[in-house]
């Protein structure tokens, strides 16, 4: 019998990863503002929330990975 919540979680972890990637492209989008305007610390937390959602991806998608293997 499959677990409907684990598919569920699989489901949600793409979506998660996919939905941070549009808010990837606004940090950086904001960050070319930021750096028109030669804002250096506000450009330098952008790339480190760049960073950061990067890595938060990568671990969704290995969950996501890691639960199809169970179904």
């Amino acid at each position: 019998m499959i677990d409907k919540e684990i598919i569920k979680l699989s489901k949600l972890c793409e979506h998660w990863a996919n939905h941070n990637e549009t808010h990837r492209e606004n940090f950086e989008k904001w960050r070319g503002k930021a750096e028109e305007k030669r804002l250096t610390e506000v450009v330098n937390n952008l790339n480190k929330a760049i960073e950061m959602m990067d890595n938060c991806n990568i671990y969704l998608l290995n969950a996501k990975k890691e639960l199809d293997k169970l179904l």
